[in-house]
C-alpha cells in the first residue's frame, strides 16, 4: 500500500510538472503573437506531440488539462465578460482541438515506429517529418475551427491566417518535439533507444566539447545580424539569409552530441522567435519559420550520417575480410592481385601462389562438431598470417582452403616457405585431447604473360597432387611438370 501510494504520488508530481511546463512554454508562444492566437513558433505543439509519442495514452489527460487551463488564462488576460460556464465550454473546445489532433500524430507514430529497424535513422527521421507536417495541419485545422465555432474568429480570418497557425505550430513541433522527448524520458525515465542509432560513434567526452558554445555563438551571431539587417534596409531578400546558419548548425551536429544538437535548435528557435517580436519584421515571418523548418530537418538528418558511415564501414569490411578467420575475403583477395600484378608489370619482381587447405577438415567436424572446425579454421587462418610478411597476401577462398601471394619469392623460395608454414601449423583442443592440425600445399610461380588464373590453376593441380601422396605435403608445379 505504501509502496502504491510512493508511486501515485511521484505520477502525480510528474503530471504537474508536465502541466508547468507545458503553460510556461505556451505563455512564451503568447507573449510572441504577431497575428491574434498565432505567433512565429508555437512550443506547446511541440510538447504535445512528444507527450503523446513517448506516454501514449497517458499523455491524454495532462495536455487536455494543460490547454484547458491555458484557455481559461486566455480568457482572464482577455478580461472577458463570458460567465464561467461558457468560459469553461469555450475553453474544452479549444482544449479537445489540440489535443486530439496531436494524440492522432503522436499514437500514430508510436505504434508504428517500433516496427522499424532500430538502425534506420535516416526513416525513423523521414517519419517523424511526416508525422510532424499531417499531425500540425489537422491541429491547425482543428484549432481555426474551434475558435470559429466559439466565435472568436470568422472564416474571412481563417481563410487569412490558416497557414500562419500551421506553419507555427509546425515550427514549433518540428524544433522542440525531440528536445522535448529527451526532457520528458528523464522525468518519466522511459526508454528512447529508439531514437537514438546503435550504429553512431559515441563522442568521446570532452573533445568538441569546449568548441560547443563558441559554435552556438557563432549561429546566434549570424541570426543576429541578419535581422537586425532585415530591420535596417527593410528588404525581403535579406531575410534569407537566415538559411546561412544551416553552415554552422551542420558543423556542430557533426561534432557535437544529439542532445547539444536539439539544444542548439531550440535556443535558435527560440531567439529568433524573440528578436522576430521585438524588432517586429512581422512581414517577413514565413520565411523566418520555414527557415527553422529546413534547418531543423537538415539537423535531424546530418545526426544520421554518423550511422550511414558506420554501416558503409561495415560492409566494407564484410567484403575485404573474412568475418570467421578475418582474414582476406576472396573478392577482396583478387583486388588486391590485380594492383600487385599492376606493380609486377612496372618492377619486373616474381610473384608465387600458394594454394593449401587443411587435411581432414571434414573428419574433424564430423568427429568434434563444427564449433571445433571453426576453431580449427581460425588458428589456421591466425599460424599463417603470423608467420608470412607484412606486404603477403592471405584470403580464405572456401570452406577450408587458403590462398597466399607472395611477392619477390621465386617458386623455390616460395616452397621452402610453405614447408614452413606446414611444420607451424598449431594442435587444437577437442574433447578427446589435441589434435595436430595438418595441411596440403599447392605453390606455383607467375610466369611471364602469364594470368594470374593460370597460376593459381597450376597451384591447384599441384594441391591435388600433393593430397593423393597421402596431405600433408608441399607440391610445387615444377615438381610434377
Amino acid at each position: 500500500m505504501t509502496a502504491f501510494i510512493q508511486s501515485f504520488s511521484a505520477s502525480s508530481l510528474r503530471y504537474l510538472a508536465f502541466i508547468a511546463l507545458w503553460l510556461l512554454v505556451w505563455w512564451a508562444a503568447v507573449l510572441m503573437e504577431y497575428l491574434p492566437y498565432i505567433s512565429l513558433w508555437y512550443p506547446p505543439a511541440g510538447l504535445s506531440l512528444a507527450a503523446f509519442i513517448l506516454m501514449g495514452s497517458r499523455a491524454f489527460f495532462p495536455v487536455l488539462m494543460a490547454s484547458l487551463l491555458a484557455g481559461y488564462w486566455m480568457y482572464f488576460m482577455d478580461g472577458s465578460s463570458l460567465s464561467f460556464v461558457q468560459q469553461s465550454n469555450n475553453s474544452l473546445m479549444l482544449a479537445a482541438a489540440h489535443t486530439c489532433a496531436f494524440a492522432m500524430g503522436g499514437l500514430y507514430f508510436r505504434n508504428t515506429i517500433h516496427r522499424w529497424h532500430t538502425r534506420q535513422l535516416p526513416q525513423r527521421i523521414l517519419y517523424f517529418l511526416i508525422i510532424t507536417i499531417v499531425t500540425t495541419l489537422v491541429g491547425a485545422w482543428f484549432g481555426v475551427l474551434a475558435f470559429y465555432a466559439i466565435g472568436s474568429m470568422t472564416w474571412a480570418q481563417i481563410s487569412h491566417n490558416w497557414i500562419a497557425w500551421w506553419v507555427g505550430d509546425l515550427v514549433g513541433a518540428m524544433v522542440l518535439a525531440p528536445l522535448f522527448i529527451l526532457i520528458l524520458s528523464r522525468v518519466w525515465k522511459l526508454d528512447v533507444s529508439w531514437l537514438k542509432s546503435r550504429d553512431a560513434n559515441p563522442i568521446k567526452a570532452n573533445v568538441y566539447r569546449e568548441l560547443w558554445s563558441r559554435k552556438l555563438t557563432l549561429i546566434i551571431t549570424i541570426v543576429a545580424i541578419v535581422m537586425i539587417a532585415d530591420y535596417y534596409y527593410e528588404d525581403p531578400a535579406i531575410a534569407y539569409f537566415i538559411f546561412f546558419i544551416s553552415l554552422p548548425q551542420a558543423w556542430l551536429v557533426f561534432t557535437e552530441s544529439m542532445e547539444h544538437t536539439l539544444i542548439s535548435l531550440a535556443i535558435t528557435s527560440t531567439l529568433i522567435a524573440i528578436w522576430f517580436g521585438v524588432i517586429g519584421v512581422t512581414e517577413h515571418a514565413l520565411t523566418y519559420q520555414f527557415a527553422m523548418c529546413v534547418i531543423a530537418a537538415n539537423a535531424y538528418f546530418s545526426l544520421s550520417v554518423p550511422t550511414l558511415l558506420n554501416q558503409n564501414r561495415r560492409l566494407d569490411a564484410k567484403i575485404k575480410v573474412d568475418a570467421l578467420t578475418q582474414v582476406a575475403t576472396r573478392e577482396h583477395f583478387l583486388k588486391q592481385v590485380e594492383h600487385k600484378l599492376a606493380s609486377k608489370r612496372e618492377r619486373d619482381f616474381p610473384v608465387s601462389v600458394v594454394l593449401f587447405d587443411i587435411d581432414r577438415f571434414k573428419v574433424i567436424n564430423d568427429t568434434f562438431g563444427h564449433l571445433v572446425g571453426d576453431q580449427a579454421l581460425v588458428l589456421a587462418a591466425q599460424s599463417i598470417r603470423s608467420n608470412i610478411r607484412d606486404y603477403d597476401l592471405i584470403a580464405r577462398y572456401g570452406g577450408d582452403e587458403f590462398l597466399l601471394l607472395l611477392p619477390e619469392q621465386r617458386l623455390e623460395q616460395a616452397t621452402l616457405t610453405a614447408e614452413r608454414l606446414k611444420h607451424q601449423l598449431p594442435a587444437i583442443a577437442t574433447p578427446k585431447g589435441m589434435v595436430q592440425l595438418n595441411a596440403s600445399f599447392g605453390v606455383a610461380e607467375l610466369q611471364p604473360n602469364e594470368t594470374f588464373e593460370d597460376a593459381f590453376q597450376r597451384a591447384d593441380t599441384a594441391l591435388l597432387i600433393a593430397k593423393r601422396k597421402g596431405k600433408n605435403q608441399v607440391v610445387s608445379s615444377a615438381s610434377h611438370a
